[in-house]
């Protein structure tokens, strides 16, 4: 059964950090060969505050299997305590469009320790949840039953 339509994983980099870095960071949590693919990693730049340029970079996974692949990635690094404060958090996570957001400690997977946060100082899942029919009721019981821990 499909639980998601698409998945957009995302991470701004400030002047001050490595955007390099953040970049391998992003490739590390999408667990395929963007190239083999036909993936694309968008580069786009916006000014912040005090005219500062920041990188913004993001991959969106449109195809079934892509998504499939991440979610499996994604459930794969999430242990049972993270994947129970996804299901009791799950109702502030779902936007109006059923859009299910996570976020993912920017400096920590530096590490490569994959760790929650509520800071703006991370790495940005979205996850559209396909619901049907479209509800939020609907959505909310899907993300809940893939969350769910074991």
């Amino acid at each position: 059964m499909k639980n998601f339509n698409n998945v957009t994983v995302s991470v701004f980099a400030k002047p001050e950090e490595d955007a390099m870095k953040l970049k391998e960071g992003l490739l590390a949590l999408v667990p395929l060969n963007l190239e083999e693919e036909g993936l694309v990693l968008e580069d786009k730049t916006a000014t912040g505050f005090n005219q500062r340029t920041l990188h913004i970079y993001s991959l969106t996974l449109m195809k079934d299997r892509h998504v499939n692949a991440f979610m499996d990635f994604l459930l794969g690094k999430l242990n049972n305590q993270q994947k129970h404060q996804l299901v009791n958090e799950a109702e502030s996570r779902l936007d109006a469009e059923l859009v299910f957001f996570i976020r993912i400690d920017k400096d920590l997977w530096a590490d490569r320790v994959f760790q929650l946060t509520d800071s703006g100082n991370c790495y940005h899942l979205k996850l559209s949840v396909a619901a049907f029919p479209r509800k939020r009721e609907v959505a909310l019981d899907i993300a809940t039953k893939v969350f769910k821990p074991h």
